[in-house]
């Protein structure tokens, strides 16, 4: 791939020493910017990566701004997304009483200030903004956005009222203040902002990142700040399209049209790195050094949905959420048309074995458009893959060279129709990766209906039930009423339930026993709130376990927690589940001897891969670094897994000659 997308990047410091210069022809300019920094992919139409093929491709430069453009000694010399006052991308506030161009900044503070939730145009799209300590504003973003209880961002001022607000250690201050302006998830200091992430020890903490957010911040420490968007629908980059889904006091717009909406990333310290949460703005599009003899394209999953263009080198596009509405649809056949535009159609396409993921539906479809070979691939050795091509980029591959994969997770199809989420599995080098799958977690059986998965006191009791834990269930029969002796009767006929492995499934169950599983509003919950309840105590201990057959959850070890949640030690068994996970994970090592490699939605557990890292300081372990732990790495581990399928065709081929 010769031609590069460009990435969006934080506005740079000597461009914020223009921002405050009242000498500076940029003095107070929202839209201030240089060849170093400022909106680059966002604004792309096509590549090559110039003025004329960006949306700033109308805006006529003035002299001064073309002189800088044409400059090589400036430092805005060829800086496509270049302007300024006198030649400006203009700023406009709506109201209730219509447009306004005069003072525009000043009518969106003072509108936070009396308490309103506004709209704030950025890089990637619209922001929904409100003072942070507010709590009745802060509840009507909930109530705009439908989430009673996910976590928000905050937009901080700066690094000192970050720290005020967060334990910040070194790597994670040095992510927080990146040219990627990534929101950092960072243990609390304090309760006064509970409101913004309930249950939880952490807050997701980002700082200005363009010209209009230091203006902003001037006057504030703290803004909520999260994306314009409804579950399941991509982030919104046009003002009539945010009029029809939101009831806005106020809306803080400019005129640069934003070519492809694009989230802030996430990141998380696991264990002694920075790991991916969510890869989008500033981080991707990413180029990954994987090269196929035939052009390869992996669909992904259905949540964190991304794609991935594979030939020379592969490209990872950013996550884009659900395929759950018309409109995130719609925006991935609009994401497919852009680049295979720019990086032509695929040979062969890799989509999840799930029959009813709509991005396996579309792979199909486009398969047939572009006469390409469509292939299935198990959702978990995607995982699996996509740890591989990260593992070897640190370490090269060399014949016979063998590791072993954790890979957990909410859930995925595995073989004879089971949802998979804890698996293990063993990849062998011989040119090409051989990957074997050894073993799943203990299976247990849960509903199939998905307002009863998403209950972790539904999982409780199914887990508990098919233990005979009696005494725990009749704690968990109250909150669960009539749903109890369905749930009996289901489990026992085996109607409407199927087995799972998975381990999401489990940290529900767990959080469920230790009352703070609920049902879940939100990925993860309660997982995050089992992990949050964890951290209040300090323990080394851990359960007992079997690796003999399908390990893990067995009976001695549920009894014993039983024992300890009815001894009101919930926040003990919390801590312990952690550590016995990490312990499974030194056991399998050390029984396979080789090294390990992690991944799947669990990783994104800071407890946990923070006990594992301690555990295995003697030990060679992998955590993603590039990619995130979760679905949002599949596209690139099903274009892994293609580019291995030819290296191994090739193999045989030579083999057989």
């Amino acid at each position: 791939m010769k031609d590069t997308l460009p990435l969006d990047l934080a506005t740079c410091k000597l461009c914020l020493q223009d921002l405050a210069n009242p000498k500076s022809r940029f003095f107070n300019y929202p839209f201030v910017a240089c060849a170093h920094c400022g909106p680059r992919f966002s604004l792309l139409h096509t590549l090559p990566y110039d003025r004329a093929q960006t949306s700033m491709r109308d805006l006529v430069m003035c002299p001064a701004c073309q002189k800088d453009y044409h400059n090589p000694q400036s430092r805005r010399f060829f800086a496509q997304s270049l302007s300024c006052p006198h030649c400006p991308i203009t700023l406009s506030f709506y109201d209730q009483e219509g447009k306004h161009t005069d003072r525009p900044l000043e009518r969106a503070i003072q509108a936070i200030r009396q308490s309103q939730v506004i709209a704030l145009k950025g890089i990637g799209g619209f922001a929904l903004v409100c003072h942070a300590q507010d709590r009745q504003a802060v509840q009507k973003v909930r109530a705009l956005k439908c989430r009673p209880k996910k976590p928000l961002a905050l937009m901080v001022k700066n690094t000192a009222v970050a720290h005020a607000l967060v334990h910040l250690n070194p790597l994670e201050l040095e992510a927080l203040q990146a040219p990627s302006a990534p929101i950092v998830l960072a243990h609390k200091k304090s309760p006064c902002y509970d409101h913004v992430a309930p249950n939880l020890n952490t807050l997701g903490i980002i700082l200005p990142y363009s010209g209009l957010h230091h203006l902003l911040l001037q006057f504030f420490e703290a803004l909520i700040f999260t994306s314009a968007n409804l579950k399941g629908e991509p982030i919104i980059t046009e003002l009539e399209t945010l009029r029809a889904k939101f009831d806005l006091e106020g809306i803080l717009d400019h005129s640069r049209p934003i070519l492809h909406g694009i989230e802030d990333s996430i990141l998380r310290c696991v264990g002694k790195q920075m790991g991916i949460v969510r890869l989008a703005r500033g981080l991707s599009p990413l180029y990954m050094p994987l090269e196929s003899p035939i052009s390869l394209v992996g669909m992904g999953a259905h949540n964190k949905t991304s794609l991935c263009w594979s030939r020379e080198s592969s490209l990872v596009i950013p996550e884009t959420g659900a395929l759950e509405s018309v409109e995130s649809i719609q925006n991935y056949h609009k994401d497919w048309d852009f680049y295979s535009k720019l990086y032509g159609l695929p040979q062969t396409i890799g989509i999840d074995q799930h029959p009813q993921y709509t991005s396996s539906q579309i792979g199909q479809e486009k398969a047939l458009e572009c006469k390409a070979t469509c292939t299935p691939i198990q959702h978990h050795k995607a995982h699996m893959h996509a740890l591989l091509g990260e593992w070897e980029l640190e370490h090269p591959p060399l014949e016979g060279m063998e590791v072993l994969g954790l890979v957990c997770d909410g859930s995925g199809l595995g073989d004879h129709q089971e949802l998979w989420g804890g698996e293990v599995f063993k990849a062998h080098f011989r040119g090409f990766w051989q990957v074997e799958h050894l073993l799943s977690l203990q299976r247990f059986w849960i509903p199939k209906a998905p307002n009863l998965i998403q209950d972790a006191c539904t999982i409780g009791y199914c887990l508990a039930y098919q233990h005979g834990l009696t005494r725990l269930l009749a704690r968990l029969e109250k909150p669960l009423g009539a749903r109890a002796n369905a749930l009996k009767g289901m489990l026992d006929q085996k109607i409407q339930v199927s087995p799972t492995t998975s381990l999401g499934r489990l940290f529900d169950a767990i959080a469920s026993f230790c009352g703070v599983g609920e049902f879940n509003t939100y990925e993860g919950q309660s997982a995050a709130q089992l992990e949050s309840l964890a951290s209040t105590t300090e323990s080394l201990d851990f359960y007992p376990f079997s690796l003999q057959d399908r390990p893990v959850m067995g009976t001695p070890m549920l009894e014993a927690i039983e024992h300890e949640i009815l001894g009101n030690q919930a926040p003990l068994v919390a801590r312990k589940f952690h550590n016995t996970l990490a312990h499974i994970a030194l056991a399998l090592a050390k029984r396979h001897n080789l090294p390990m490699l992690f991944g799947g939605g669990v990783f994104a557990n800071r407890l946990l891969c923070e006990h594992i890292t301690t555990l295995f300081t003697h030990r060679v372990f992998f955590m993603p670094k590039l990619l995130s732990c979760n679905d949002g790495a599949l596209a690139f581990g099903q274009a892994h897994f293609l580019a291995n399928q030819q290296k191994e065709q090739t193999w045989i081929l030579n083999k057989s000659h």
